[in-house]
Parts: C-alpha cells; structure tokens; sequence
C-alpha cells in the first residue's frame, strides 16, 4: 500500500469503525492527501480501486464528489524477509498445546460409558 492509499485508508478508519458505512466528501479525502502528493480526484479513484481491490474497503456508491465507503479490515504491514526469520525462530520454540477441556471430557465420557456398560453387565 503506498502513502497516498494508506493516508485515504488513514482517513475512513478515524471517521467510522470497522464494516460501518459513512458518507465523506471528495475534499476531505484530498485533504489527507500527504504532502507533495497530486490531489486530485483521479488520483483518488486510483486510491480506493486499489483499497477496494485489497479488500481493506468496500465503496457502495460513488456519486459526484460524494463517496459511501466502509472499512472491511485493519491495515496490516507487509512482512519482509527479516521478519519472517524471527517468526520462524519463535514459532520453532513452541511446544504443542493440550486442550485439558477436550481431554477430561472425553475420559469422562469413557468413565460413564464403562460404567454404564458394568451395571448392565452386572444386571
């Protein structure tokens, strides 16, 4: 995502929470344009095609200089290949997990059926 797409992202996230829609102005998207930035509505509609097509927001309409758009998700940095080394060293560290629940459960099922099996057995 580059500066202008994260500056317009930037912008429908402090305004609305996520998957709700608001109605914005097409000058208060080039408002939070950075600065040396073409703000113009060309450049905008490049913007929110490729937030779009990111799947970081829908736009339901876009009539005149008026745009209905909702954020669908947060922004999340791109991991690079130093990144990836670290999380590879620490998922390396981790021990499978035991999900205590699920296990006293299915031993307390055992432990019914085997009784229920003995009193049967027995009668």
């Amino acid at each position: 995502m580059d500066r202008i797409c994260g500056a317009v992202f930037d912008k429908i996230r402090s305004i609305s929470p996520v998957g709700r829609y608001i109605i914005i102005a097409e000058d208060e998207f080039l408002e939070a344009f950075p600065d040396g930035a073409n703000a113009d509505g060309a450049e905008l509609d490049r913007a929110l095609t490729a937030l779009r097509n990111g799947g970081y927001i829908d736009v339901k309409y876009s009539r005149g200089d008026m745009y209905c758009v909702a954020a669908l998700k947060e922004y999340e940095e791109e991991i690079t290949d130093e990144d990836t080394q670290e999380v590879g060293e620490v998922i390396a560290e981790r021990r499978p997990r035991v999900d205590f629940v699920f296990v006293s459960a299915f031993l307390g099922g055992a432990l019914g059926s085997l009784l229920i099996s003995l009193i049967f057995a027995i009668v």
